[in-house]
This record gives structure tokens, C-alpha cells and sequence, in this order.
């Protein structure tokens, strides 16, 4: 029995999936869905120019050296040409390295770091139009958010994998169907094969390691892997999320439940609804931890408060839960600065902003101090408005003779697309001339009418 042949009575889950890919590699796009894909790559230029500046640069450099494999991506930091894997590793590890890459808030995943790793370096081997890697984007953040979004509608699957590294797989495939007219078959096999390839646990949220971003590079590599698989004739299981011993069972959603949310998901929504809902975070930190800081800023900007004895913190349950999120210390690493709700409102109220400076400061004895008179609640009413996309925060702040100064917000203050290149433009400018760095973003809004996206890369050789 053929492992990939349509069930008598349904098509399988990867089967759907591959359905909708075709739609997007061949049916004609709204305006809307190509400009979205144009800037999360301007974006994912930005974050990855940004991850140049973190420690452990020297050792994804080494390692990219040693792999280097045949010439065929350009891969940032050693500044040649890899193989696209080698490529797609190294890229999406940079990307996700400053952890302000996008942000798709259903899949509580960061989709762009790795689908447009996979994308860019698949776009030079294979020699792709412009418009095929806008596609392969769009594909890629659908198929993503698509898993993401069901695994984690019910709050039933096990916390202990992160999402990112669970669903990136599937959407790096997806970006290599979703660039042209795969054959269905190929399409159904390398799904499977990209479920296969999930992987990635959170202990690094309390530890400090490092594999929160290689995390990124593995399943954007794994998704080049899954295609190129699928391509040479290896066949997967086409009931591989639904199955008895699916996905959804593995990682403890249920294959009733799972199943059910996937399809409704694609019978809801019209095409291209994943990168549509994918959203750009202000500061270069958790998703979770972005609206409390927010708030934290703006009373620092208003009051200054001077001698603080009490911080109470009001959140969403979902963010007070996110492994790492709720840590009062010891916080030994970028990683966990990063993450940390209470090191976020603390460094926003003794400095008034945050930045890269900022959360490697984690030993700066106020900030230490502050955290200590921080109470972290989660509010019922917040969870309310998360489930409508919503994550509203509020921050007091009780000075020693009682005065009490509160503001709150009700989302995060994310980036409009002007906000967005004005960041990406100044993040790139670190490396590059300005006028260069403009060039970058130019040709990525033209890339629509590109024979040949590597265009998009001649600035930087």
C-alpha cells in the first residue's frame, strides 16, 4: 500500500496542505499577500545583520566553514558562497540570534527567520524569479502558521517543545512547493518528511543555551533536507500528523482535536491568512514580554519614579506561563534578560528604554533591586482579549511614600511597515554604506518583476 495514497475517505492533513501550496504557486496573488511577503523580508534583512552583533557570531562562523559544502547560497558573516542548507542554517541562526524577528502570535512562532532562510538560499541554487520567491514566502508562512495555529488553539500540547522548532520545518518545505508547480506527490512526501524533522526543546528558556537559535537554522536546513528527500523519490507517511502515532498524538493535542482545528483552519481562511497575521515586535525580545515593557517605558518617560517599593505586573495568563517568562533571577544570559517579564519592566524603569546594551546588564545592581520588588499576576480579562489576538498588559509602580503611578496598554505597540524599514535600513547600516542598505530595500520592494532574485544579493558581494 503506497504510503502517500489518498485515505477512502479523506485526504490527508499533508495532502490539504499541499492543495493549498498549489493555489498559491499558481493561482493568481492579491497586491496585499506581495507586499506583506516584501516586508518581512526587509525585516528578515534587518534581524539577520543584527544577529552579526551577538557573541556567539565567531562560533556559527566556524561551524559554517566546516560545512561549507558545494557553492551555491550566500551565507552572512563568512560572506560566500555555501550550500543552500549550510546557507539556510547560518541565515535563519543570525536571524533569530537578537530574538526580533517576526512574530505569528496564534503559532507563537517566529516563521520569517526560518521559511525566508530556506527560501533565499533555495531562490539561488535553483535560480528563482523574484515573484517565485515571494511565493515560496507566502507558502511558507501559511504552511507554518497553519500547524502552528493548530497545535496550539486547545492550550493542550506539551510546552516542553518549542513552537518555533515544531512547526518550522513544515513551512520551510512549504516555501520550496509554494515556489512552483510541485507535483503533489512530492509536495505530500516532503511535508511528511518536515514533520519528521521537528525538533527543539525549551530548557534553553531557564538554562541560558544557546539552541534557542540554532534551533531556527536546524529547521530551516531540515526543510531544504524534506524537499530534496521528497525530490530523489523517498516516500513519508501522508497520515503523519493525523495518524494513530501522528504528530498531533506525539506531542499531546490529540489527532481528533488536531485535526479538526487544521481543517477548519483551511475551510475558514482565505489564502494567505499566515503571513497576513504575522506581526513585527518593537524591541529585541519575547513576544511575552514586549507589552508589560512597553508600559514600563511609558511610566518612565512620564515620571521618572524615583524610590520604588512595589511593582505589580498584570499580564496574560499565555505570558506568564512561556518558559522563561516568569524568571525573577538568577539571570546569567542575554537568553534569559531577553526573556524575562521582570528584567524587562525593571530595565525599562531604571533606564528608559531597551536595547542590546541594556539586556547584556545582567548584573546591573538596580535593575537587580527592581526585580526583586516585582509581582508577576495573570489576568482572566487579559486571556479574554488574547483570544481575540490581544496581549494587554498593565505595570504599577508604588514609590516609598505611596504614590502610585499605573499605566497599562492594551496590545503590543508593533511596527507599522514604515517603522519597519527605517529599522531594517539602520540595522543593515551597521555593516553596510546607507546607500547600499537602501539599495537592499529597493530591490526587495522591485523584487516582483525580478528574473532572478539573486539580484537581490549583488549589493552585498
Amino acid at each position: 500500500m503506497a504510503t502517500n495514497g489518498e485515505s477512502k475517505h479523506s485526504p490527508s492533513l499533508t495532502r490539504l496542505t499541499a492543495r493549498r501550496l498549489h493555489q498559491i504557486a499558481t493561482e493568481e496573488l492579491s497586491q496585499e499577500l506581495y507586499d506583506k511577503a516584501i516586508f518581512c523580508i526587509i525585516d528578515w534583512f534587518g534581524a539577520v545583520h543584527t544577529g552579526l552583533l551577538l557573541p556567539w557570531k565567531d562560533a556559527l562562523v566556524k561551524y559554517a566553514k566546516l560545512n561549507r559544502g558545494t557553492q551555491e547560497a550566500y551565507a552572512w558573516g563568512i560572506q560566500q558562497q555555501v550550500s543552500a542548507e549550510t546557507a539556510a542554517f547560518v541565515n535563519a541562526t543570525l536571524a533569530h540570534s537578537a530574538i526580533r524577528d517576526d512574530m505569528h502570535l496564534e503559532a507563537c512562532s517566529h516563521i520569517g527567520s526560518i521559511v525566508i532562510s530556506a527560501a533565499l538560499a533555495l531562490a539561488q541554487r535553483e535560480k528563482w524569479s523574484g515573484e517565485q520567491l515571494l511565493r515560496a514566502v507566502i507558502g511558507g508562512y501559511e504552511a507554518a502558521g497553519l500547524l502552528g495555529t493548530a497545535i496550539r488553539h486547545r492550550g493542550t500540547f506539551n510546552a516542553n517543545f518549542r513552537p518555533s522548532g515544531l512547526i518550522g520545518a513544515f513551512g520551510a518545505a512549504a516555501a520550496a512547493i509554494a515556489a512552483g508547480n510541485t507535483d503533489e506527490k512530492i509536495a505530500v512526501n516532503a511535508l511528511g518528511f518536515a514533520v519528521n524533522m521537528s525538533a527543539g526543546i525549551n530548557e534553553w528558556a531557564w538554562s541560558g543555551g544557546e539552541e534557542i537559535f540554532t534551533q531556527m537554522g536546524v529547521a530551516s536546513r531540515s526543510g531544504i533536507a524534506s524537499f530534496d528527500l521528497a525530490s530523489a523519490g523517498f516516500e513519508s507517511s501522508d497520515t503523519i500528523l493525523e495518524g494513530k502515532d501522528g504528530f498531533f498524538s506525539a506531542i499531546g493535542v490529540g489527532s481528533a482535536a488536531g485535526s479538526e482545528d487544521f481543517k477548519h483552519w483551511l475551510e475558514s481562511s482565505r489564502v494567505g491568512k499566515g503571513i497576513l497575521d504575522v506581526r513585527f515586535k518593537p524591541v529585541a525580545g519575547c513576544n511575552y514580554a514586549q507589552t508589560t515593557s512597553a508600559v514600563a517605558v511609558r511610566i518612565y518617560k512620564k515620571h521618572q519614579p524615583g524610590q520604588i517599593e512595589r511593582i505589580k505586573i498584570t499580564a496574560t495568563t499565555q505570558a506568564v506561563k512561556y518558559p522563561g517568562c516568569d524568571n525573577a533571577g538568577p539571570l546569567n544570559t542575554i537568553q534569559n534578560t531577553k526573556m524575562s517579564i521582570q528584567f524587562g519592566v525593571s530595565g525599562a524603569l531604571v533606564f528608559g528604554k531597551l536595547d542590546e546594551d541594556i539586556f547584556k546588564r545582567t548584573d546591573d545592581e538596580n535593575v537587580k533591586k527592581l526585580i526583586s520588588k516585582c509581582e508577576l499576576h495573570a489576568s482572566s480579562e487579559y486571556d479574554q482579549a488574547y483570544k481575540r489576538g490581544l496581549q494587554p498588559a498593565a505595570v504599577e509602580v508604588t514609590l516609598s511614600d505611596g504614590t502610585v503611578f499605573r499605566e497599562s496598554a492594551e496590545d503590543v505597540p508593533w511596527l507599522t511597515e514604515a517603522e519597519v524599514e527605517t529599522r531594517s535600513r539602520s540595522e543593515q547600516g551597521r555593516d553596510l554604506p546607507d546607500d547600499v542598505a537602501g539599495k537592499v530595500i529597493e530591490t526587495c520592494k522591485g523584487l516582483k518583476s525580478l528574473k532572478e532574485c539573486s539580484e537581490l544579493l549583488k549589493h552585498l558581494k
